[in-house]
């Protein structure tokens, strides 16, 4: 039976806000939906269910949850934990895969993507990222606010077969609480989101400050202007085909955005957990130091905030 005949087997590795929305609004619309979560959140959906506040309406949604992957086949896996989690989990990803399985990561940065390609078959991982604005308020329950709720697939070197797969995938997924999107250069879709979220992120937690307050000095904004176009320049030099206006226009964004932009690092940091730090603005200055880029300011922010990765620091 050909896909555009079945719903989707896709399991949630990893049950936060975001894995938890994405999860759960899909199981609404109809897909065969697993997530992997551990914890009171695991126990409250296995007795309550799982509650979604979203822009479209309050769920309560009967997902079925585990601490393992289940003994099934999947058409889909996704990876939803944090980055420096990855490298835990690909044993019981790899040991779970079939040879039509997508293992698809849709972390900030390049480094999980990298590590996928290391580790398992080519054939089997996928590239992706994601916009969505969600918060677990509580052990099950996931706050969602605005219309996007989107994630990015593709594979720079998929062969026509592979692209075809990956498209339908994208369509049977899409819908306007669970909006997918197949790019034809994922490549540069990650970079663009890289450079942003490092910039933007890192700069906040540097200063120990929002967005707002962060965005009214010119140190800081002159800090982010350097470390945009230093991000800009690794990406180019590896080939990466990005427009020539981008540093100026993410910028531009960044500062006209300044009331509402929200950083996951800063919020990690200022509640002592572990940071991302090394898997994303670290590995973007792995890149363009190996490709003989100026990281100059990336470094400074990377070493000042360097000594929270482990959290739990004062």
């Amino acid at each position: 039976m050909s896909m555009k005949k079945e719903k989707l087997k896709i399991l949630f590795f990893g049950g936060g806000a975001v894995g938890s929305y994405f999860a759960g609004m899909m199981s609404k619309n109809g897909h065969d939906i697993s997530m992997i979560t551990r914890g009171p959140h695991l126990e409250v959906i296995k007795n309550k269910g799982l509650t979604l506040e979203t822009h479209w309406g309050n769920f309560n949604i009967n997902l079925p949850v585990f601490e393992h992957i289940p003994r099934k086949k999947f058409d889909v896996i996704i990876l939803a934990v944090k980055t420096y989690s990855v490298k835990q989990i690909l044993a019981e990803v790899k040991a779970s895969l079939s040879e039509h399985t997508k293992v698809l990561c849709i972390q900030n940065g390049i480094f999980t993507y990298k590590l996928l390609r290391k580790e398992l078959p080519l054939q089997n991982v996928v590239n992706g990222l994601t916009y969505v604005d969600a918060v677990r308020v509580n052990p099950g329950v996931v706050k969602q606010f605005g219309q996007e709720a989107r994630i990015v697939l593709g594979k720079n070197d998929a062969h026509e077969k592979e692209k075809s797969r990956l498209q339908e995938i994208t369509s049977r997924s899409d819908s306007n609480e669970t909006q997918f999107e197949f790019s034809n250069d994922i490549d540069r879709s990650v970079w663009e989101k890289l450079i942003m979220v490092a910039a933007s992120g890192s700069i906040m937690s540097y200063s120990g400050m929002s967005a707002l307050e962060t965005f009214k000095l010119n140190e800081y904004i002159e800090t982010m202007q350097s470390m945009i176009l230093e991000m800009f320049n690794a990406a180019v030099a590896t080939g990466v085909d990005l427009d020539k206006e981008f540093p100026e226009i993410t910028l531009k964004n960044l500062l006209d955005r300044s009331d509402e932009i929200h950083s996951s690092l800063k919020e990690d940091l200022d509640h002592g957990r572990p940071l991302e730090l090394d898997e994303i603005l670290g590995e973007a200055i792995r890149v363009g130091t190996l490709n003989g880029v100026s990281m100059e300011n990336c470094e400074k922010v990377y070493l000042a905030l360097k000594r929270y990765v482990k959290g739990n620091l004062n």
